[in-house]
């Protein structure tokens, strides 16, 4: 779908100029690709994850779709890709349509635009339930009527963790988690994991759940292994699970790893970590969706050419908090302080 820039004059937003977007971005990249040969093809895909409303350059514009906050932009030549990099779309777009409207009007100080040919809130479609086979409709409220009773399961009493004897002390972490790596963990993920460059990826993290013993409101998890998931949905932009990669990650657990537990799910981002992009909407629909224990966290693996940073969130309320990570592996840089990420070149 081809995108359009709309630039609006005015408190009355009066529409007076509309630019192809790629176009109007190409000149921005102009460094970028000459460092190559071939013809430049740009691919641009935009998140739905608000991002600010205004551009604070001189003048100042009002994005009228900030709910489309940010664009990933693909620079592809010669059959690879020479550039990519996530921006916010003030960022990127700001300083363009700034300069575009000193031109037109010098003295107009009230500007808006929006990227237009985007989905309004009311085409999105609603997301169905997967079919599940060997299920049945139960009438609850005739439940005295039935033949057996329904009632919910107990949770088992769940065990503390003292995080002082793995160098975490209290003052260190107030997040809902605190995220240990097991023996070679941190290295699976950063290191020995052979990662997609073209293709976001995922899997499961096997582990053990406790209650913090100085705080038992706030739980840990010992992260003891990592399960690549099969029969995943992927592309350059989303991962998300199918019911296949459930199945066969119930199965390795069942048969191989009976005493622990699903403590979470990693998958990676095709960009480098910046401090304003974590995890985006679908990842934190796919985590609330499916991920529903307090203690269950999202790693989030940021992925470039040269350098993997880990990060680390649970459900904090309304939003997904960071989680502090702390590597157990006996090395030399084992024991330091937790830390909100972790990286390796």
């Amino acid at each position: 779908m081809a995108l359009d820039i709309e630039l609006f004059q005015g408190e009355s937003r009066q529409l007076v100029r509309t630019e192809p977007l790629i176009p109007l971005l190409r000149p921005v990249f102009a460094e970028e690709t000459a460092r190559h040969q071939g013809r430049p093809r740009f691919v641009l895909m935009l998140r739905n994850d608000p991002g600010p409303d205004i551009y604070e350059g001189d003048p100042h514009l009002t994005n009228l779709r900030a709910d489309f906050g940010y664009i990933h932009v693909a620079i592809h030549m010669e059959g690879r890709v020479v550039y990519q990099k996530p921006y916010s779309v003030n960022s990127l777009v700001g300083p363009v349509l700034a300069r575009m409207a000193r031109q037109i009007a010098p003295e107009e100080r009230h500007w808006a635009f929006r990227i237009a040919g985007l989905p309004t809130h009311e085409d999105g479609a609603e997301r169905l339930p997967p079919v599940v086979d060997g299920t049945d409709d139960i009438d609850v409220s005739r439940s005295a009527r039935l033949s057996f009773g329904i009632r919910p399961a107990a949770e088992p009493q769940m065990p503390l963790l003292d995080l002082a004897a793995y160098g975490v002390r209290s003052a260190d972490s107030d997040a809902p988690v605190t995220v240990l790596l097991g023996a070679g963990v941190q290295r699976r993920l950063m290191v020995e994991l052979d990662l997609s460059s073209e293709v976001e990826e995922g899997g499961f993290l096997v582990g053990r759940a406790f209650r913090r013993a100085d705080a038992p409101e706030r739980h840990a998890v010992i992260v003891d292994e990592v399960l690549p998931a099969e029969h995943s949905g992927a592309s350059l932009m989303h991962f998300t699970f199918t019911g296949d990669s459930f199945r066969a990650m119930s199965r390795t657990l069942g048969e191989h790893r009976p005493e622990r537990q699903l403590v979470g799910w990693y998958h990676t981002h095709l960009f480098p970590t910046e401090r304003t992009i974590g995890l985006s909407r679908t990842d934190i629909e796919l985590h609330r969706d499916t991920f529903r224990r307090p203690w269950q966290v999202a790693a989030l693996i940021n992925l470039t050419a040269d350098r993997r940073v880990l990060s680390c969130y649970a459900a904090a309320g309304e939003w997904m908090a960071p989680c502090p990570i702390r590597n157990l592996d006996d090395d030399a840089d084992s024991h330091r302080s937790a830390h909100p990420s972790l990286g390796h070149h």
